[in-house]
């Protein structure tokens, strides 16, 4: 159960062959992130998008420094013919694996947890302690007179 890529797209960043049913077969997603804490995968399936979605996401795929950056970040700082910002359009179609296979859909409330041997886990109860307290403010602009 893992989130590594089966082969890499030769010309594209990004694009990349990713066993996501654990079975053995893998599938033509386009990476937006992995998340280093966690090892979740953000993706999007190339077979869910349309030839004008695909054709949006290629320019930006062939842009100068589109190996440089995550996908999320490029997205995040382009904006479509249409005026929408790029990341806001292509977030519908996001879903994230998690290291042990589970494929989520991000902000539902779920999050992939890592089970790792160099993770510190904290029981509930010690959890609540280590929380600071809040900074007591300063008194603040004088009042008007």
């Amino acid at each position: 159960m893992s989130n590594k890529a089966v082969a890499k797209h030769e010309t594209l960043p990004h694009v990349e062959w990713v066993d996501l049913g654990d079975n053995k077969v893998a599938i033509e997603v386009i990476v937006l992130k992995r998340d280093k804490r966690n090892g979740d995968l953000y993706f999007i399936k190339t077979e869910e998008l349309d030839e004008i979605d695909r054709n949006r996401l290629v320019s930006i795929l062939r842009k100068r420094d589109a190996a440089r950056y995550e996908l999320w970040d490029l997205l995040d700082n382009t904006t479509l013919g249409n005026g929408e910002n790029a990341l806001e359009f292509f977030h519908q179609l996001v879903k994230v694996k998690t290291e042990h296979g589970a494929i989520l859909i991000p902000g539902a409330g779920k999050a992939g947890i890592s089970l790792r041997a160099d993770a510190q886990s904290v029981p509930i109860e010690e959890a609540e302690d280590v929380v600071a307290p809040a900074a007591k403010r300063g008194p603040g602009r004088p009042r008007k007179a």
